[in-house]
């Protein structure tokens, strides 16, 4: 008896939305002091006389750990799992917060906070969304979005946490506070349950589901009512016609059975038994495996097969008749142990010898390297990293913008919170709109970031207190449109297997391009002494993006063109 596996897929909601909220709590707890990092170790790097050149360091630092620390993502979520990776960075985030708290030194903030709290950043990172992709496929936008909202909720609000933890506690004092905080990251990471637990049938739908017949009989005559009774009559529950001469004999009892010239015809073996079992249920007898026939003569090959209620057939010798006629209708061949005796002695097969891989073959299979020679994994590689690289640059440059064209401290707070406010409603608003429509994530990136770009070059040309203000809002919400499907682009084009590997090595690549084109973004403003000059370059590096994702596409297109014009020709 047949039993059919039933699919389990993901839930795409149930518990993953319990995991969504564990992975803001992570994002909450481990990401949104980032930007706080002046107001917390201001005083501190003074004290050290190293405020400027320390605070560069210990920033590059610490991004670098975050990124690099993706080269070991893919080993090490599959050799645990997402959920442990994501409990051992939380547990290094806390660790490395509070371990800052005797710093009296550059080496010590660099060993604690950037090293050892930036590892645990990168791995919780990385884990929570390998986490997301396992939990939803239609909604995974939604629940990056959701998650996302997390992050961007606690920078925030963070600045008026970190002031007032200073007020009260010093350094010292909200350092410890800070990293207690950190702490409760675990919590969210062991809500990242495996998603297998809480997968679920998949559901089909009725033309799926239906029964259809491995290969039906083709009929080269109109008349398909004796064609059917023709198929009932020659085998049934209690007869089976062995030989042509057993065919002649009963033809006369048979009314239905009549000589046509007619072409060869295969009756398959399961669509001949689906049918007999539809029929009847409790058919006991013998029931013939297979037969083809030419017009009942020439050469035909009959398998006697014997069944009892379906049973497992108990003796393959007993059940097996083996009768062949040539186009000799008398002639009867010899059994098929004869036949079988005159078959060739077979040959042992004999089996090379696997040739051991090198070990540098072994590493690249373990790292998942081959990615690496995919061109098109790079280029989205190329494309997020570039993008990245103008963004870490924005958040750095736009308060010295705003503050060069006379701005005071309080307004520029008022500027970046509206900022964060409307990125925050972007995150919020448009993943599930995203999802219901047929256009690729990555699609909704390259446009949303090539709208970011011309908003962001327009924004640099403002002066009055208005237009920044618009300027501002509007960047922030293309910004949040863009990001809810940053990631994304990357587990869009990956299968569930390489997630891990790809997201780690998009995450080097990311560092890479910080290491390489950051500095230039900065001696670009140096040298030309011009913050508008430097945002028109960031826009540069949005748009080379664009145009990298638009060659590919239609190199792409043009491939799928003439694949098609291709087909179309060899079946004319």
């Amino acid at each position: 008896m047949h039993v059919e596996q039933t699919k389990m897929v993901p839930p795409d909601g149930g518990w993953g939305w319990v995991a969504v909220i564990g992975v803001s709590i992570v994002n909450l707890c481990t990401r949104s002091i980032e930007p706080s990092f002046g107001l917390l170790f201001g005083d501190l790097l003074s004290d050290l006389g190293v405020a400027t050149t320390g605070a560069a360091l210990i920033m590059s630092t610490l991004d670098a750990l975050i990124n690099f620390s993706g080269l070991f993502v893919g080993p090490l979520i599959r050799a645990f799992s997402y959920r442990k990776v994501s409990l051992m960075g939380s547990l290094l985030c806390g660790v490395g917060l509070m371990a800052t708290f005797p710093a009296t030194s550059m080496t010590h903030i660099l060993a604690t906070y950037s090293i050892i709290n930036g590892l645990g950043v990168g791995l919780t990172a990385s884990a929570t969304f390998v986490a997301l992709n396992h939990y939803f496929v239609k909604r995974r936008g939604q629940a990056v979005g959701f998650s996302l909202a997390g992050t961007a909720f606690g920078m925030m609000l963070m600045p008026q946490a970190v002031r007032l933890l200073l007020e009260e506690y010093s350094f010292r004092g909200a350092i410890l506070i800070l990293g207690a905080v950190a702490l409760n990251s675990l919590v969210g990471s062991a809500l990242l349950q495996p998603a297998k637990w809480h997968y679920i049938p998949e559901e089909k739908k009725e033309e799926e589901g239906a029964y259809h017949q491995e290969m039906e009989t083709i009929r080269e005559t109109d008349d398909e009512e004796s064609e059917l009774q023709e198929g009932h009559t020659l085998i049934n529950g209690n007869m089976v016609i062995k030989t042509l001469e057993d065919l002649e004999k009963q033809h006369m009892n048979i009314p239905n059975l009549s000589r046509k010239s007619t072409f060869p015809r295969n009756f398959s073996t399961i669509s001949f038994v689906s049918r007999k079992r539809k029929e009847s249920s409790c058919d006991t007898g013998s029931l013939v495996s297979s037969y083809s026939r030419l017009d009942f003569t020439g050469s035909s090959l009959h398998l006697q097969l014997q069944t009892e209620n379906d049973r497992r057939i108990s003796s393959v010798s007993d059940g097996l008749h083996m009768r062949r006629n040539m186009s000799y209708p008398g002639v009867q061949l010899s059994s098929h142990h004869k036949i079988l005796k005159e078959l060739p002695t077979p040959e042992p097969l004999q089996i090379p010898q696997k040739k051991k891989d090198s070990r540098w073959k072994r590493i690249v299979a373990f790292m998942d390297f081959d990615l690496l020679k995919d061109p098109i994994y790079l280029n989205l590689v190329f494309g997020l990293s570039v993008f990245y690289v103008a963004e870490q640059n924005f958040k750095m440059v736009t308060p010295f913008f705003l503050s060069r064209i006379g701005y005071n401290k309080s307004d520029i707070a008022l500027f970046l919170s509206v900022q964060a406010v409307t990125d925050i409603l972007a995150r919020l608003v448009l993943p599930p709109i995203c999802d219901r429509i047929a256009i690729s994530k990555r699609t909704f990136f390259m446009v949303g970031i090539f709208v970011l770009g011309i908003c962001r070059s327009v924004l640099a040309e403002q002066t009055e207190w208005t237009a920044i203000m618009i300027w501002l809002s509007i960047c922030g919400f293309v910004r949040g449109a863009a990001f809810i499907n940053f990631t994304i682009c990357i587990s869009e084009y990956s299968s569930l297997e390489k997630l891990p590997a790809a997201f780690g090595l998009h995450m080097v690549g990311k560092g890479l391009f910080v290491v390489a084109i950051g500095p230039v973004l900065g001696v670009i403003r140096d040298m030309t002494d011009s913050y508008p000059i430097c945002l028109h370059s960031q826009t540069c590096l949005i748009m080379s993006c664009f145009v990298a994702w638009s060659i590919e596409y239609i190199i792409r297109w043009c491939r799928t063109k003439d694949a098609e014009t291709e087909s179309e020709t060899t079946t004319t």
